[in-house]
């Protein structure tokens, strides 16, 4: 399991340069709005996807007081201990793990998994297909060693293609990018059908518990019509060469979430489409959690929301039941806190300064 025991921060948003010791289970963070508790988040997160969930740019993370933001982390996973630092600017990052530097974010991503439960997470429903290919894709990293290779291979071929169709290549030119994406998609689109048929199992097993009332279906779309995707592309080559881009392949797919023959996006209540959100969470936490042999660490930032009190509570009961490293942001308040989380720690953050509360 990963656990995140120490984090030195410098340079994030409005947060104070500091040294945290961190709890191994669950640590609450509460303060004003606009106090620093999400920057606090945006920090853990960086740790284990290498940016924010809020930001594509990281210049708007930086303090703008800084001219880079700086963190180390010391993570404890299977026993040993791990020194991470992530140092980014406007123009540059440097990651380095144990002294060595690391090349890619997905050394990230197998050293500290992280899920993150927000305001953010109901793109899953109703915005656009990225967000929903994001989210498969996150849980298919650890599902299938074989998808990374492949979706790198995917891409290459695909970034090649539309440079090539934006510069009118002839047809002949398109073919070997053409083969390269057919082979790998329809590989790609093979390993997703198998991960959201896992996916959907524990899907419907959390959301019936969590008191959705409905069982839930998730309805892929592959990203093209025919059976050979490559033969598909070769014939489509001149309206691509119009459109300048590629309009087939995985990179199109998405995933829409029905319950009885309905899409959820246009009949569930904003609080029915959270309890859905929280399930979707849970049930890629606990497939992670199978795939990597190491408990994502957990993010949620303000759990109240659209979450009446016991659904809170059935909630903080299942992640505390997950084994995950638990972060949780709140207004002042009391949390209905389940036993196997009355060991925990408090933060407070004022105006960008963290203390910790007895």
């Amino acid at each position: 399991m990963s656990r995140i025991r120490q984090l030195r921060l410098d340079g994030i948003r409005n947060l104070a340069a500091t040294t945290l010791d961190l709890h191994p289970r669950c640590t609450l963070i509460s303060g004003d709005n606009g106090s620093g508790k999400t920057a606090l988040l945006e920090a853990l997160y960086l740790l284990g996807r290498g940016k924010s969930f809020r930001e594509n740019q990281t210049r708007h993370l930086i303090n703008h007081d800084k001219p880079h933001l700086r963190l180390i982390a010391r993570i404890e996973r299977d026993g040993h201990e791990h020194l991470l630092g992530i140092e980014k600017s406007a123009r540059e990052h440097r990651l380095r793990l144990d002294g060595e530097n690391l090349k890619t974010l997905s050394d990230l991503a197998t050293l500290t998994p992280n899920q993150i439960l927000n305001s953010d997470n109901f793109a899953l429903i109703d915005q656009g297909p990225e967000h929903r290919r994001r989210y498969l894709d996150y849980g298919l990293y650890y599902h299938n060693p074989a998808f990374l290779p492949d979706w790198q291979r995917y891409n290459y071929a695909l970034k090649n293609r539309n440079a090539a169709l934006r510069q009118n290549w002839r047809a002949a030119d398109l073919a070997p990018w053409n083969h390269i994406l057919g082979e790998t998609g329809s590989r790609i689109d093979a390993y997703r059908r198998a991960y959201l048929a896992a996916l959907e199992q524990a899907l419907n097993t959390y959301h019936a518990e969590l008191g959705g009332l409905d069982p839930i279906h998730i309805h892929y779309q592959r990203g093209w019509t025919g059976d050979d995707l490559a033969a598909q592309l070769t014939a489509n080559n001149g309206r691509d060469s119009q459109l300048k881009y590629t309009r087939d392949g995985i990179h199109r797919a998405d995933i829409r979430f029905h319950a009885d023959g309905r899409d959820i996006a246009h009949h569930y209540s904003r609080g029915q489409q959270k309890t859905l959100i929280c399930a979707l969470i849970l049930a890629q936490t606990r497939l992670i959690t199978a795939d990597n042999g190491s408990h994502p660490v957990i993010l949620i930032d303000d759990i109240a929301a659209e979450l009446d009190r016991r659904r809170q509570h059935m909630l903080l009961n299942f992640l505390a039941d997950s084994g995950a490293q638990l972060y949780i942001t709140h207004i002042d308040g009391d949390l209905p806190l389940p036993d196997a989380l009355a060991d925990h720690q408090h933060l407070r953050i004022d105006a960008g300064r963290i203390t910790e509360k007895p």
